[in-house]
């Protein structure tokens, strides 16, 4: 427990390079997006302008000639019907076009599409009138286009300092922070006089020649010992009297009480530690590629559609039979069967099999068979993982790797994909990655690590009604997300999914009244119906993460099964999220009603401690 505690600190600074380096990172490829972006818009900004020009200048002579024509026949401007609408229609059926205007040769402006119209002017001239049509130029480019290229450049800049950041934190905290403090350990060790310290160390590097120069000078020592042993069976083997064993003895007795030396075959613990962190990068690297696909589940489903199913709960059938059949995967994953490499293998084929698939699916029922497939394929690898590798992490440390993969850089890079290629290629991509790394995941089979969470059988009921802060954030993610923000913008929605992602990351252990808090926090921000919709969205998903991380932290560290009882939190989300859906109660309702559960199981569950007897 003094060990565990006495790493917190090396962790939770593990953060301070990651940050630097991902704001580095940052910095330059946004930076260099911005050059080509700009060096793109300069080269293409002049013919785009001369195009632009040439065709306002077409529509602003046929336009003019018109009314040219209109006031040689005899008809004046104050006659002509409908004016104003026809110049609308013609501004806004000409992309080169933003704004139409005539003025008469006193100045004064007599029709106009709206607002102060400056650009070309076009000659107006008939039977001695005389006036002016103005055409103000559209921009050569569609801004919002651009602004949405700018918009995807940044946040490929953000994911891509995130990412560096993330892997940054995790080798200082799962593999450089464990080598520095096995190091000094063994260091200490050395100095007490203990020499059964075993090193792995790394194969370059600092730590690497400091290990090094310690084996060498153990070695040294050892082979004192192994010639001290030697001599003294010399010794023993010619006393025929035993006078000069005694004296042997009295001269090693202290020795050995001083001094220690490992066994053969000992002290393989830096082994079962270097399994341990690959263990950790297969899980993070299989949930990163199966959660990947997240945000095209619930648009997909509505598009392929269906005669039987309504339409509030087509998102949420698949996910729900996909939830169902990790279930049963991880069920199968936790027998005998999930130590098999080959199994494993075979799983990972599937999951990819059934990723792929989807790029050739075109109805609903066959989704939701790919989907179950997909399910029953993560549930089982991801068992047999965790449960039968040498990861031997306690929850709270490694949810912190599983959230960033599953929940913020898979979201964000599948969301850029499909942004800007598409969402039917992503589900190809993302089976053809998980065909490439299944050996890798398949490798490395072992004895089962340390169990996942502590030894009690049953969880506190004030930790059942903790697990109630994961529903929403699930619902959200899982549904709200993809068919409501996200639907037609994956950047929007991913955005938003990272956002929770990064409050639940930063998020402490929460009690149930702070949870509560946050669930409240993101019900008003919900139900604000005067503020932009995606702003809302994102800071109700910034305080549904806070509660969600917040719960898992401290869920984790409660509760015997937090996993099983995640599961179970996000199926009460999807049935909520299709509820709500189809009978019109407001989404925000629910997370009300879940924050009053929360804080009011907090508050029974303090009752009993405060009326027992001191």
């Amino acid at each position: 427990m003094k060990a565990t505690t006495a790493m917190q600190p090396e962790r939770a600074s593990a953060w301070v390079p990651a940050a630097i380096v991902g704001a580095v990172v940052v910095i330059a490829v946004g930076l260099a997006a911005w050059l080509f972006l700009d060096a793109g818009l300069r080269h293409a900004t002049p013919p785009l302008e001369q195009a632009s020009r040439t065709g306002a200048a077409a529509v602003g002579q046929a336009v003019a000639g018109q009314f040219s024509h209109a006031l040689n026949l005899g008809i004046p401007f104050d006659k002509l019907p409908g004016v104003d609408p026809y110049l609308k229609r013609i501004a806004d059926n000409s992309p080169q076009v933003d704004g139409l205007a005539i003025i008469d040769s006193a100045g004064k402006t007599l029709f106009t599409t709206g607002g102060d119209i400056a650009g070309e002017s076009f000659p107006i001239s008939g039977n001695g009138v005389q006036a002016t049509l103005m055409v103000e130029m559209e921009s050569p480019l569609i801004d919002q286009a651009v602004l949405q290229v700018r918009v995807a450049l940044a946040i490929a800049a953000l994911l891509a300092g995130a990412v560096t950041g993330g892997l940054v934190a995790c080798f200082v905290a799962f593999h450089l922070r464990p080598a520095q403090g096995r190091l000094l350990d063994d260091m200490e060790r050395v100095a007490k006089g203990d020499f059964s310290a075993h090193f792995v160390g790394e194969d370059r590097g600092p730590l690497f020649s400091a290990s090094r120069a310690l084996s060498r000078n153990i070695e040294r020592v050892k082979a004192a010992r192994r010639g001290m042993v030697e001599a003294v069976a010399t010794i023993r083997a010619i006393d025929f009297d035993g006078s000069l064993g005694r004296r042997v003895d009295a001269i090693l007795k202290p020795i050995d009480s001083r001094y220690a030396f490992a066994d053969a075959g000992e002290d393989r613990d830096g082994f079962a530690e270097v399994a341990s962190r690959s263990g950790v990068w297969r899980v993070a690297l299989m949930l990163g590629l199966y959660a990947a696909a997240f945000p095209y589940v619930a648009n997909f489903a509505i598009d392929r559609e269906s005669d039987v199913v309504p339409l509030p709960w087509l998102p949420v059938l698949p996910l729900l039979a996909e939830l169902a059949a990790v279930f049963a995967g991880t069920m199968l994953g936790r027998t005998r069967a999930g130590s098999s490499g080959a199994l494993l293998a075979l799983a990972g084929f599937l999951l990819a099999a059934a990723l792929g698939a989807t790029y050739w699916c075109r109805t609903y029922d066959v989704f939701v068979m790919l989907r179950a497939c997909a399910g029953l394929a993560g549930g089982f690898i991801a068992a047999a993982l965790l449960l039968h590798r040498h990861i031997d992490l306690p929850p709270r440390s490694l949810a912190t790797p599983l959230i960033f993969s599953a929940l913020f850089a898979a979201p964000l890079a599948s969301g850029l994909y499909a942004e800007a290629i598409g969402r039917r290629s992503g589900f190809l991509v993302l089976g053809i990655a998980m065909l490439v790394a299944t050996p890798f995941l398949a490798a490395g089979s072992g004895e089962a690590g340390k169990p996942l969470g502590p030894s009690r059988t049953s969880p506190a009921p004030a930790d059942l009604l903790l697990g109630l802060a994961t529903i929403p954030a699930a619902a959200m993610v899982l549904v709200g997300l993809p068919a409501g923000i996200g639907f037609d913008n994956y950047l929007v929605g991913t955005g938003a999914a990272a956002v929770l992602a990064i409050a639940a990351l930063a998020a402490p252990a929460l009690s149930p009244l702070a949870c509560g808090t946050a669930l409240l926090l993101a019900a008003v921000a919900l139900f604000d119906p005067l503020s932009n919709m995606v702003v809302s969205t994102v800071i109700a998903c910034a305080a549904l993460g806070f509660a969600a991380g917040g719960a898992i932290r401290a869920f984790c560290g409660a509760a015997s099964r937090p996993w099983l009882a995640l599961g179970f939190a996000a199926a009460a989300g999807l049935v909520i999220a299709g509820t709500t859906a189809q009978s019109g109660v407001p989404f925000a309702a629910v997370i009300v009603a879940l924050a009053l559960a929360v804080a009011a199981g907090h508050f029974l569950g303090r009752r009993p401690a405060e009326t027992a007897p001191a």
